[in-house]
């Protein structure tokens, strides 16, 4: 007995559109549109015989049995073949009449009130795949005419980091409800990513669905950043023993005046898409991974981590290890009174390092002094509870050593700002360390 035939046409694979037209003659063709349920709400009304099937060209049917007849027992039953791991299949054998009295209940596929799912192994046509790198993704989503493209990141196949971790696929997605963006591991390196009118990060899409796949983080080159500073040699040898054994190449910059400069030379070095910053006056944790992984679901930016300051006894981003998008930062012209800031970035909570800048007078002075500068601005143009209250952290009673010149530093800081609020190339002077190596060599003499 052979029933009526919906084939949903995804335009992945002509052998198997052609499949379904040999051995499905009266087959009705039809494009996918938004969900399996949408499309029978209208579509099985048409049917002309008791049952109805619906077939997706995602699958080679040569050897399918089209012959199966329901027992009397299972014949008001939507009858489901699926592989292992998906159990919302795209072969479906459906009773009509009964369908159609479950209509108005139904929300998605899945409500209907009695489905028989059989495993099965069916030949379904991979994706298409694309490797993408994190600055070029959006861009590549937005060129995307199939339905989905399986992206995963080109970390994957660097032979030098021996990750072992392959791509998944042949993941196949849910129809019986509106299309998703997949995350198919824990680090979102790989995506199966719908076709849809991105603007600025895949994090538009909605809905969205998370696996937990595990798959191997990216390891991006760490370049320390020093100028002699009297700590720099010991907090070197930190950085050597957190990493040792780690993937990770660190490298140095050294003697680089502004930090503009500096950080520019770093990216110049770097051989990977971000790379760590770390800067001589931080000694590090050794439990910071330095394997952090981007959001592939946002744009690119900057991430900030913790570092904490024992002189005031707080942590925050100041002083902390970030992670830079090494193309962010060749572009970035230096504009504002923080380098960091003035582009895209998160912070994360995670602790990266100690702070030892106040091994040295004049370092401790120099440091404190273009902090408290930054946060009194940030203060006046976007004041937040949190950026009061490390300012009065700032304003420290500390016993430790050179603790005075902090304090110091923060008065100076204080009048500055009030004296020059509205002159902003004035207090931009803050961001040169020799300007404010003046400031100290004046109040010191």
């Amino acid at each position: 007995m052979a029933f009526d035939c919906i084939c949903v046409d995804f335009q992945t694979s002509d052998k198997n559109l052609n499949t379904i037209k040999q051995r499905m003659p009266h087959a009705k063709i039809i494009p996918f549109v938004q969900s399996y349920m949408e499309m029978l709400r209208s579509l099985v009304r048409d049917a002309r015989t008791s049952h109805v099937w619906l077939l997706s060209t995602l699958i080679d049917y040569s050897t399918f049995d089209f012959d199966y007849i329901p027992e009397q027992h299972q014949d008001q039953q939507i009858h489901v073949w699926h592989n292992e791991g998906q159990k919302e299949g795209d072969t479906l054998l459906i009773p009509r009449a009964e369908f159609l009295k479950q209509i108005p209940e139904l929300k998605f596929l899945r409500d209907f009130k009695d489905i028989n799912y059989h495993p099965a192994v069916l030949d379904y046509s991979a994706w298409p795949m694309r490797s993408f790198a994190y600055d070029t993704l959006t861009e590549q989503v937005a060129g995307q005419t199939e339905l989905y493209v399986n992206y995963y990141h080109y970390y994957y196949h660097y032979d030098c980091y021996r990750y072992g971790h392959d791509p998944i696929v042949n993941y196949m997605p849910s129809f019986w409800e509106d299309v998703k963006l997949y995350c198919l591991d824990e680090n979102r390196s790989n995506l199966l990513v719908p076709r849809f009118p991105i603007k600025k990060e895949l994090h538009e899409y909605s809905p969205k669905l998370f696996l937990r796949n595990s798959s191997a983080k990216p390891h991006f080159d760490i370049v320390f950043i020093h100028n002699n500073e009297p700590q720099h040699e010991e907090n070197y040898e930190a950085l050597l023993s957190a990493t040792q054994g780690k993937p990770n190449q660190v490298k140095t910059v050294s003697g680089v005046q502004g930090r503009n400069q500096a950080y520019r030379a770093a990216a110049g070095i770097s051989d990977t898409e971000y790379f760590y910053a770390v800067f001589a006056k931080i000694k590090i944790n050794p439990d910071f991974g330095f394997d952090f992984a981007p959001d592939t679901l946002k744009s690119p930016r900057h991430y900030i981590f913790d570092c904490y300051n024992p002189v005031i006894d707080y942590t925050y981003g100041h002083q902390a290890v970030i992670l830079y998008n090494r193309k962010m930062v060749l572009e970035n012209a230096g504009a504002g009174l923080d380098f960091t800031l003035s582009q895209q970035h998160d912070h994360m909570k995670l602790l990266s390092a100690e702070t030892t800048f106040y091994r040295d007078p004049r370092v401790a002075y120099r440091t404190a002094f273009r902090e408290v500068v930054k946060l009194l601005h940030a203060q006046k143009t976007c004041p937040t509870v949190e950026g009061n209250h490390i300012l009065l952290k700032w304003y420290t009673e500390s016993d430790m050593q050179n603790a005075n010149y902090v304090r110091d530093a923060y008065k100076d800081a204080v009048d500055f700002v009030d004296k020059y609020s509205a002159d902003f190339e004035k207090l931009f002077q803050s961001y040169e360390w020799q300007f404010v190596d003046d400031l100290y060599q004046q109040r010191y003499n």
